[in-house]
């Protein structure tokens, strides 16, 4: 994650937490647990909510959610202040020249030999 698009970093019990949204409508999430570094990008703060704080909170047996309203509304503040991407119009493939689809009894009959 570049530090540009961090938004929040803390801890959740005793894992440390990672957010950042790059752009609207993707948000990125790294922690470290015992088994190593994870790492997880979502599409919307419900989706976050249940894969990553969800997981956090029953594996650090907090009990306690003012963390992750903290965390929640600094993805809100962040998805409101920055842009949606936009689909690049040179992007997608273009048909330079289409066929011309002839109807079924317009066509030729099949040779026969």
């Amino acid at each position: 994650m570049e530090p540009g698009e961090l938004i929040w970093e803390g801890r959740v019990g005793m894992t440390p937490l990672r957010v950042g949204v790059p752009f609207a409508g993707r948000i990125i999430a790294e922690w470290d647990s015992q088994t190593g570094k994870r790492e997880k990008v979502t599409g919307s703060v419900q989706q976050f909510e249940r894969s990553v704080l969800f997981q956090l909170l029953l594996s650090s047996g907090e009990s306690d959610d003012s963390t992750s309203k903290e965390v929640i509304a600094a993805i809100e503040k962040a998805e409101a202040e920055r842009p949606r991407r936009a689909p690049d119009a040179d992007a997608r493939p273009r048909r330079r020249n289409p066929k011309v689809r002839q109807h079924r009894r317009s066509r030729r009959p099949p040779r026969r030999l």
